[in-house]
């Protein structure tokens, strides 16, 4: 395999410039001056290598995206046969699983999407990709609980994983992981008992 064109490596190069700003600047703070200035570059080489504004965040939202999947998918595969909610909340609630500049770029396209149907729809899929796997986690260990008992803890599991790494710019994320941990595990302990009020 031949190695990358220039185009490529300048591309890769902005892209990670402005997925740095995003986590520091939000969407709308992150201007072509600033990735350029983070990447190293002219602002016109910025626009050369990945074109206008439009196509630069479309082109992020497919990375962060794709490098979500494949974070999950890693996560997923080594997850046990058995005990799958306790892997799931080690993995959501674990400092060292965390990654609050990454959630922090996820939140800023979120946020974007409500002004770009295209983005939208992506973030729509992807959170519905991550969501539906939540779902099938608790429903695998907890299959005679009713289904919007699981609907519900699933939502409850993941707002608690994005609000956490939210607040890392207040520098309050360590105050509250043992909290949302802890609530966590609640939210799923509620299974057991509808799952035991059906049987």
């Amino acid at each position: 395999m031949g190695r990358p064109s220039k185009k490529e490596e300048r591309t890769e190069e902005i892209l990670l410039a402005f997925q740095r700003c995003v986590s520091r600047f939000g969407l709308e703070g992150s201007t072509l001056e600033r990735i350029a200035e983070e990447a190293g570059l002219k602002r016109s080489l910025v626009r050369h290598f990945v074109g206008n504004r439009d196509e630069l965040v479309a082109m992020l939202a497919d990375r962060v995206i794709d490098q979500s999947n494949a974070q999950w998918d890693e996560f997923l595969a080594y997850m046990p046969p058995q005990h799958g909610c306790d892997y799931l909340l080690n993995g959501l609630f674990n400092e060292h699983h965390s990654d609050p500049a990454f959630v922090l770029v996820i939140e800023s396209l979120i946020f974007a999407a409500g002004r770009d149907a295209t983005l939208q729809k992506k973030m729509q899929n992807w959170m519905q990709h991550f969501s539906a796997t939540v779902t099938a986690i608790l429903r695998h260990d907890y299959p005679q609980a009713r289904e919007q008992d699981i609907a519900a803890v699933s939502f409850g599991l993941v707002s608690l994983y994005f609000n956490l790494d939210s607040l890392s710019p207040l520098a309050m994320t360590d105050i509250y992981r043992v909290p949302a941990r802890q609530a966590a595990e609640q939210l799923v302990r509620s299974l057991k008992s509808s799952q035991e009020a059906i049987e």
